[in-house]
Formats: structure tokens, sequence, C-alpha cells
């Protein structure tokens, strides 16, 4: 059955998507709707997901937040939930996988994101230290996006290297306010099988550490145009963490399962 297919299609993917921590629980065989779940050992959260057997689109599909939460919570939960499936885009050839990975996988992360609060966001302060984020996706090959992210990230100054290939791998340094934009503009490209592996944090052992590139162009308001490369090799990608930030910044792709074997040699 097609449709059934496609559902299996997607259910592969996120599979593939999933971090170590994390683990995909398959429903009995035969048991409709089919309930899946996915849990992780760094999270007091889970998700339950309910799939119809005419898996047909956003109705056949039901997704939910499980933890240990107080009624208050449970209902932010489920407001927070109704609001992301409204962008479930029936155009996507994998719209499960889709919603799964942009909005509901990174609650799982160690540290969850909590239900929207009402109030404003403070504005985000100033400072020196600069930024991290690491990306992964199934594979880089495109010619057109290996080219955009050598555009996209001298643009915002940045500092990093794209690992072509399979997997692909974006690892990137940078100003706090411009490397959350870069990440958000990377994610609204087409990828197979995308994840932030690390959203943009604070790396104190870099401050003062970001070269200004490009300054005499006028590039970026005067912060110049960053340092981006390619290498081809999942051993090059290690050897450039390495050497930026010894062992310890090694061990950002190793926990993710990408490179151990070459990380320990």
């Amino acid at each position: 059955m097609a449709l059934q297919h496609d559902l299996a299609t997607e259910l592969e993917l996120i599979s593939s998507s999933l971090l170590p921590a994390e683990t995909l629980h398959l429903p009995q065989p035969g048991a409709w709707p089919q309930l899946y779940s996915i849990t992780s050992t760094d999270s007091n959260l889970s998700l339950a997901i309910a799939v119809n057997e005419r898996y047909m689109g956003k109705k056949d599909v039901k997704i939910e937040v499980k933890g240990d939460v107080g009624r208050e919570e449970a209902s932010k939960w489920e407001q927070w939930i109704s609001e992301r499936m409204r962008e479930w885009d029936e155009d996507e050839e994998y719209p499960l996988y889709q919603i799964l990975t942009a909005h509901f996988l990174p609650l799982l992360t160690p540290k969850p994101i909590p239900p929207p609060s009402p109030e404003i966001p403070p504005k985000l302060e100033e400072t020196s230290i600069p930024f991290h984020a690491l990306l992964i996706s199934h594979h880089l090959i495109s010619p057109t996006k290996r080219k955009n992210l050598i555009a996209l990230s001298s643009s915002f100054s940045l500092v990093g290297f794209s690992k072509i290939g399979h997997p692909g791998i974006l690892y990137a340094i940078g100003d706090q306010r411009d490397l959350e934009e870069w990440t958000r503009e990377v994610k609204s490209w087409n990828w197979l099988a995308l994840r932030v592996r690390l959203p943009p944090c604070p790396i104190p052992e870099e401050e003062g550490n970001l070269s200004s590139k490009g300054q005499e162009n006028g590039a970026r308001g005067g912060k110049g145009r960053g340092k981006w490369i390619e290498v081809e090799k999942i051993g090059q990608a290690l050897e450039w963490l390495r050497d930026r930030g010894g062992e310890g910044r090694v061990k950002l792709l190793v926990d993710m399962g990408v490179g151990g074997a070459i990380g320990r040699t």
C-alpha cells in the first residue's frame, strides 16, 4: 500500500535522525491506531505519536508531549502542540518527519524547550563571548547549497566549516545574533534529516579569538567576512575542531555518534 510505504519511509528518516540517547519505540503489529513513542535518557519528557490506519495527513496523526507535569503545564503543552501542528504542510513529501524534527525532537535535548510564555522575552545583551552551533544532515552534496552556505556564512562573519558528502556537517562560530540568524536561515532550506545538534550557545574560552577578516571591505558593518572552509572527510572535521578547541571540541561530534573511532585514534 503506497500510503503505508510513505509512513514506513518517514519512520526510517525519523529513526536515523535521533541522537544516541533517543529511542523510537514501535507499536505492536496489527494494532490501530499505531502508537509510537520517542524517549530520551537525557530528558524527563517523551513524545507519543498515534497514526491512524489510513494515514492521509495531519488529521490522521496525534502528537502528545508526555512527562511528569501538572494539569496547568499539561494545558500549556496542548496549546503549544496545537500551534505547532498548524505548520503541518500537506505538500511536504514527509510531513510527519518534518514536523517532528523541526519542533518536537528538540524538546528531548538535555535542556528541554519550555512551553511558550506570554511574556515578552528580554532583549539580548551584547556580549563579546563568541557562540557556536553544530548542525548535521543526511548529506551535503548540492553545489548550489554549498555555494550558498559559503556566501551566507561569510555575510554573517562566521568562522567554521562545511563537511560535504555523507553526512553533511555544519559547525559555525560567531556573534550570538549573527549565529542565531544564520541557523534560522539554514534550517529554512530544503534538507534531508537536518538536525540542530547544538543550538547556538556561548564558548567563553573563545573570547577574543574571533578574527575580523575583511574589515577593510566594510563587510557586515566592519565585522569582517569571517573564515569558512569546506572539508571532505570526517577526520578533517575532527582535526579542525581539535585545532580550534582541543579534545573537548572534538567531543561535540563524537558525542553525536560521528567519527568516534577516528576521534580515538
